[in-house]
């Protein structure tokens, strides 16, 4: 039985990464994902805050706002579940934080730009790239419109299975790390690695904490909550359309039983009138809807002659 915290968790994500003593953690991290021409050598958490109160709303979002030293900004999110909207969200986020640069006198070219990660526990994309990386670009030469803009989507079920070399080797070792089924495969993670041998002792500190395994079991049950109650509210809603879709087909089935009805007499008033129907009157009968054959029925019954044309 595992006794570790489960750091797929977006709570304990943040708990164990933007605690000031796991920096080390959290630059090692952005230089798997980010992949810097140079080594980053200084990570600023700008909100290091823990959630407390607020961790059982199922709304709030427990991401991880960081600084590096050549000023980029960078919104790092942890989703164990998936949510309506999350690309939107994602660029949402980058908007939100590319204008808060905005201060008095700053110039358009003075903005730094801004990147969002989202490691993500399901499936979000249709390909089987495990990370994925968003720029501007041109749509036919695909030239680089501006550096401003940067989204990163880490999705761990796309973890390639292969012990072999990898561009990619850190981040997948890190995928690993989050996604470890036990406690045996942690430690045997943290044998390979000193940086994962550091982020193991980290989460066991983390999971030795009672607030955190607290805030965690909080978290845990009003995510289970949500998903429970997005479950019903499908099954409400599929329900609700199977009989809306029921109710137009009967309504649609009656209308079209009237309109061949209400065909079949005009049809039989101008066999009976002697009155022709041309090619151009019997393509008009097909188009009609239920009114119109309606009045034109009336006509041919007062009158016995087709209207005016």
């Amino acid at each position: 039985m595992r006794q570790t915290l489960d750091p797929k968790l977006d709570v304990v994500f943040k708990l164990l990464f933007a605690d000031p003593r796991n920096t080390d953690l959290l630059r090692s991290l952005l230089t798997a994902v980010l992949r810097p021409p140079l080594p980053i050598t200084t990570v600023t958490v700008l909100n290091p805050e823990p959630p407390t109160e607020d961790v059982g709303d199922k709304h709030v979002v427990l991401d991880i706002r960081a600084q590096l030293e050549d000023g980029r900004q960078l919104d790092v999110e942890m989703q164990s579940q998936s949510r309506p909207a999350q690309r939107e969200r994602a660029l949402y986020y980058w908007a939100r934080m590319y204008v808060s640069q905005g201060t008095p006198g700053l110039q358009y070219h003075q903005l730094e730009p801004c990147v969002v990660v989202f490691i993500t526990n399901y499936r979000e994309l249709a390909s089987e790239r495990y990370h994925s990386m968003f720029h501007v670009r041109e749509k036919h030469d695909h030239s680089l419109l501006s550096e401003a803009l940067e989204l990163h989507l880490v999705e761990l079920p796309k973890l390639p299975d292969g012990d072999g070399e990898s561009e990619e080797e850190k981040l997948e070792a890190w995928g690993k790390f989050l996604r470890a089924p036990s406690d045996e495969e942690l430690e045997k993670l943290a044998m390979s690695d000193p940086e994962l041998r550091q982020a193991k002792e980290a989460l066991d500190r983390l999971s030795a904490d009672p607030v955190a395994r607290e805030l965690a079991q909080r978290r845990e049950r009003d995510l289970v909550a949500y998903q429970m109650d997005m479950g019903a509210a499908r099954e409400e809603g599929l329900r609700e359309g199977i009989e809306k879709g029921i109710e137009k087909g009967i309504e649609k089935g009656i209308e079209e039983g009237r309109k061949e009805g209400c065909t079949a007499a005009i049809l039989a008033l101008c066999e009976v009138f002697e009155i022709e129907i041309s090619p151009a009157r019997h393509e008009r009968l097909q188009a009609a809807e239920l009114p119109e054959l309606e009045r034109l029925l009336s006509t041919l019954r007062c009158k016995r002659q087709w209207p005016d044309e």
